[in-house]
């Protein structure tokens, strides 16, 4: 047995080897199979489609070149969609990290903590990349992290650390970003690549740029410059170097380094050529600028076909460029140019429009400024410092361009009216040839537009503007598209949702039949097309003369209106915008036409107080004046002593409270009646919003909601800026949409009240009621019955006995009152609910309850 054993034991051996040779082959196989499979498999088509991602990112990316542009290209508001997650996500970039994510699971080969497949490290910087591309910031640093983490020797462990940095500055995490670069090349400088070291400094010069360190950014984006190899990159550090040196300052360094940009010509972007020849202009001495080699440079670059998509680059440097040198006409057509053949520049949409917003604002055409300022804003990121600024001056300009608009209006109405027949049909007969004109103009360039598929053209500065929410046609054009889509839908808070559509048809077609018609022109003419579709109607002079007032009420309104118009024109221009000889033209015009009583005197004080600034000969003049015409004036007494104290007796304040009181014990009719004398009497002072909101609250108790709507509206309209405007705002569009929901619930189960009607003012018979049922309420005062007198209109007065428990209550009251020879009331009274009584106070629908209480 021995012997066999010993005999064997070399064949034993040589077999044992054997297998551990096979089985250290198959185990050195598999490692290489998973190796070559990640590699040339699932890793390349990963890298090939990230790339795809990458190159149709950069497709898509604008560069907002109105402010310093990042090093590498991002999707546009990134921090928006980052905190929304309505980012955009690109099917590249999920397959690339769906192919990382495979090649982690399915090929690592982990033994004991140890990683035998050499392209994990592959797999995991697409991973992190992919992510980074996806606005994912997060579990990119994961990703990058299980790199530094797990793979110390990697060749890939450096650039894992500068990309990690790179996600730190998009998680704003800027401070951390700078001093961990800074750490890499202070540890490890000398075993960075040329092109690791060129993200690295690149990504430092971006953070100091979010910090606004704008000098220390300039060395590290320099020596990026030096060490990268990618034209594109040298080409967009050298911009943003030039911007840098601009802001800074250092103009010189700046010219120099945008023609380098523009000396890679056709190496690189052309919007960054383009935008390099605009900001080596911007960053010229003007003086020093041949402006006739400028210009032919320039039309050079239009005529160009590769330079078309940056043509509105091209159009507003043109404006620049005239506008520098005073040659505003010129600028004024190189910028709606520009707007003309503009398409996703936003940022020079905004230029454009700023622009020609300050022109017109220069000219003191503070009507066009306001719209133009209007599309700046559209264009704008609200959260940003310059929408602000842009917004602190269009709101300067909110109400002179209502009370100039007001002013012309009411101007053109009163002009017409005091026209006899014939020259009214002359002056109609002008307006109908201008609209027609006008209708045809704007009927060619919508054709054009259509035909050429662009976009809206610039705003018209002539008399048909072309701004959308100044143009009734395209406001017309874009309620009849919303009505089509959405149909109609309310004015409230999630209109989107079905439950608030209404399916009224009839209300869809009043909103998409309106006629076309021209803003400016009805504001001229002081006479609008109305609601009929007909065309003929558009046309028709007997059409606009049948809507020039007569009424001598409805005149003075309109002349109330006007007057009020030129006197706020007149301390808007001097206090909010320091336009001393606007606003002195304003008031002068004002005292010219006769204006309402109360307003000379305030218009007199502030015309002296204007002339103090510009004309010291007039101010004396209107001093004079005042003495002499209205010595007895609290406006003269402030002129000769702006130290006096005035006396409050007998003041707007103490007439306003008065008339309060009336309003609040109910005495509707004759509060409206006080406020109608009193208001001409106070225009000029502060306090008429005060009494236009409480006649507007009056109104609402007399005449219901449709009248109050429009006395809101009117107050709302006039007196923006004013606590009552603003009132007037938030009962139009908070509490004017809960009343007209109100409806009758006629339930007369329980607080029941007994409403008589009685025609007002009170005759004798209405007055001995009145006195019967108080004191039928006052002997069952204990009971908890009370009465009140409550108008209802202008015609009538209810009165109210409150507190009936039931229905069963309520009749044996009438039978008590029409029996009892104290009392003998033949009249019926009509039994309500408490809570539908409020709805017909607020409604006025009296006659629809008692109608169908009657069935």
């Amino acid at each position: 047995m021995k012997t066999f054993f010993f005999k064997y034991i070399p064949v034993l051996f040589l077999v044992l080897v054997a297998i551990a040779c096979s089985t250290e082959k198959a185990g050195f196989a598999n490692k290489r199979y998973h190796a070559t499979t990640t590699k040339y498999n699932v890793l390349y088509n990963g890298t090939v489609s990230y790339d795809r991602g990458v190159m149709e990112l950069k497709k898509k990316y604008v560069d907002d070149f109105s402010n310093l542009i990042t090093v590498e290209p991002a999707q546009k508001d990134e921090k928006a969609l980052i905190i929304t997650g309505a980012a955009e996500k690109s099917p590249h970039f999920q397959r690339a990290e769906d192919k990382a994510v495979k090649a982690a699971q399915k090929h690592s080969i982990n033994i004991a903590g140890k990683e035998h497949n050499p392209q994990m490290d592959e797999a995991y910087m697409l991973l992190g990349k992919a992510r980074y591309q996806d606005l994912r910031f997060v579990p990119a640093v994961e990703a990058f992290n299980y790199i530094i983490l797990k793979y110390p020797d990697s060749d890939l462990f450096y650039d894992a650390l500068i990309w990690k940095e790179k996600t730190n500055l998009k998680l704003e995490y800027y401070g951390l970003a700078i001093q961990n670069i800074k750490k890499i090349f202070r540890d490890s400088e000398s075993e960075l690549k040329d092109q690791t070291k060129a993200d690295a400094y690149a990504t430092l010069a971006q953070g100091y740029i979010h910090l606004e360190h704008l000098d220390s950014a300039k060395i590290p984006l320099q020596q990026a410059i030096e060490l990268t190899k990618d034209t594109d990159e040298k080409a967009r550090y050298t911009y943003i170097l030039g911007q840098l040196n601009s802001k800074t300052g250092q103009k010189t360094d700046a010219v120099k380094n945008f023609q380098d940009v523009i000396d890679y010509n056709r190496r690189i972007s052309r919007a960054l050529v383009i935008n390099a020849h605009a900001e080596k202009f911007a960053n010229q001495d003007i003086a020093t600028v041949d402006t006739t080699a400028f210009v032919r440079q320039y039309l050079s670059l239009l005529n160009d076909r590769e330079n078309r998509a940056y043509s509105d680059i091209i159009f507003h440097q043109l404006g620049v460029m005239h506008e520098a040198y005073d040659l505003q006409d010129r600028a004024i057509k190189d910028y709606n140019m520009s707007l003309k053949v503009g398409k996703n520049n936003e940022y020079v949409k905004v230029s454009n429009y700023n622009k020609l917003a300050n022109i017109y604002y220069q000219k003191k055409k503070f009507e066009t400024a306001g719209m133009y300022y209007d599309s700046t804003m559209v264009y704008m990121n609200p959260m940003s410092r310059e929408y602000v600024q842009v917004k602190r001056k269009r709101n300067n300009l909110v109400d002179i361009v209502r009370y100039e608009q007001i002013a012309r209006k009411n101007d053109s109405i009163l002009n017409l009216v005091g026209k006899d027949d014939t020259q009214r049909k002359e002056e109609i007969e002008k307006l109908i040839e201008k609209l027609k004109a006008d209708d045809a103009k704007a009927q060619q360039i919508a054709s054009q537009q259509n035909a050429q598929q662009m976009p809206g053209s610039a705003p018209s500065t002539s008399s048909s503007s072309n701004f959308y929410f100044y143009n009734l046609n395209t406001v017309q054009q874009g309620k009849s598209d919303f009505a089509q889509k959405w149909g109609n839908r309310a004015l409230t808070d999630n209109w989107r949702w079905s439950s608030v559509a209404s399916t009224s048809g009839a209300s869809i077609a009043d909103n998409t039949q309106q006629p076309p018609t021209n803003a400016e022109t009805s504001a001229n003419s002081g006479v609008t097309a109305g609601n009929d579709d007909s065309t003929n109607e558009r046309y028709n002079v007997d059409f606009y003369l049948k809507q020039i007032p007569t009424e001598q009420t409805e005149i003075s309104q309109i002349k109330t209106e006007r007057d009020n118009a030129y006197y706020q024109l007149g301390l808007l221009y001097s206090d909010r915008l320091e336009e001393y000889e606007v606003a002195a033209q304003r008031l002068e015009h004002l005292l010219s036409i006769n204006p309402e009583v109360g307003l000379i005197e305030p218009a007199k004080y502030h015309l002296y107080k204007i002339y103090l600034k510009i004309d010291p000969n007039k101010a004396q003049a209107m001093l004079e004046d005042l003495k002499t015409n209205h010595p007895n004036s609290r406006y003269t007494q402030v002129a000769l002593n702006p130290n006096a104290v005035i006396s409050t007796d007998g003041s707007p304040v103490d007439e306003y409270n008065k008339i309060y009181r009336l309003y609040a014990n109910g005495a509707f009719y004759e509060t409206l009646q006080e406020l109608d004398a009193k208001i001409p009497t106070v225009i000029g002072d502060g306090i008429i919003s005060k009494y236009e909101l409480l006649k507007a609250m009056t109104i609402g108790k007399l005449r219901g909601l449709t009248n109050y709507r429009e006395a809101l509206e009117y107050v709302a309209l006039t007196y923006p800026t004013t606590k009552e405007g603003k009132e007037a705002e938030r009962i139009i569009a908070k509490d004017l949409p809960k009343l007209q929901g109100l409806s009758f619930k006629r339930d007369l189960s329980k607080n029941i009240k007994m409403v008589y009607e009685v025609p007002y003012p009170l005759t004798e018979e209405g007055k001995t009621l009145k006195l019967k049922l108080e004191q039928y309420a006052n002997d069952r005062r204990h009971t908890g019955l009370v009465f009140s007198a409550d108008m209802y209109n202008d015609n009538t007065i209810f009165f109210v006995l409150h507190g009936v428990k039931s229905g069963n209550i309520a009749k044996s009251a009438q039978m008590y009152l029409e029996l009892e020879s104290d009392y003998n009331i033949k009249q019926n009274p009509v039994l309500i609910s408490t809570d539908d009584y409020g709805v017909v106070l607020i409604k006025k629908n009296w006659e629809e309850y008692v109608k169908d209480a009657g069935k």
